[in-house]
């Protein structure tokens, strides 16, 4: 004991510093898509994401295991038609209207299990003369092309970063198509043959006309 402490100041406890912890929202876990629960699904709240200022696009560290979700969209003439691997695995998605809807709602074109996304959330749009449309169907969160809030509606261009909710995925487009030459009917043949590799199988690099894999003979 100090000598120099009156005994009121020796049996007085040392004094801890005080912490303010931040509060933590509790989220009750659901399935959004539960079989035979369409009334719940639809009752399913959409949770509002506080954006880091400055950084919009920032919500969630995606693990680098996760495939790169993409939505693809190909001109033919005057019809157009999408190929995306959302929500699980590539499909080609063709709309008469040329409109496709994306949402929460189990009944979208694209539908996405994501608390952050609204019931009807978006629409991807095609139009001649114009091109692919993204419209925001005013969602709670919005809809994001390269990190920008979009208000309404934005024209996208090939490799545009596309984030609706909390999924983030890019945008290509093709309006070119091109017809390609045949190959030599000899040459297809070796490829189509289901005979193992052997001492007759032909050597590509060995060939006199080299164009042979990728021109007809006249």
């Amino acid at each position: 004991m100090n000598p120099n402490l009156s005994s009121s100041d020796q049996q007085q406890p040392a004094r801890q510093p005080s912490i303010n912890l931040p509060s933590v929202a509790r989220v009750e876990p659901f399935d959004l898509f539960a079989d035979g629960d369409d009334a719940s699904f639809a009752k399913a709240a959409t949770l509002m994401m506080d954006l880091p200022a400055g950084n919009p696009e920032t919500v969630t560290a995606e693990a680098p295991s996760e495939p790169l979700k993409y939505i693809q969209g190909v001109v033919q003439g005057k019809q157009a038609f999408i190929i995306t691997n959302l929500p699980d695995e590539s499909q080609t998605l063709a709309q008469p209207q040329m409109v496709w809807t994306i949402g929460r709602n189990r009944e979208a074109a694209i539908p996405l299990k994501d608390r952050a996304m609204s019931r009807r959330h978006a629409v991807l749009l095609y139009k001649q003369n114009v091109g692919f449309q993204l419209i925001d169907l005013n969602s709670m969160n919005g809809s994001f092309v390269n990190g920008e809030r979009i208000q309404q509606r934005r024209v996208l261009k090939d490799g545009d970063r596309i984030r609706i909710g909390s999924i983030n995925a890019i945008f290509y487009v093709s309006h070119r198509s091109r017809a390609l030459d045949p190959i030599h009917p000899e040459v297809l043949a070796r490829f189509n043959t289901n005979e193992s590799r052997s001492a007759s199988f032909i050597d590509y690099a060995e060939l006199e006309d080299p164009e042979v894999l990728f021109k007809t003979r006249k």
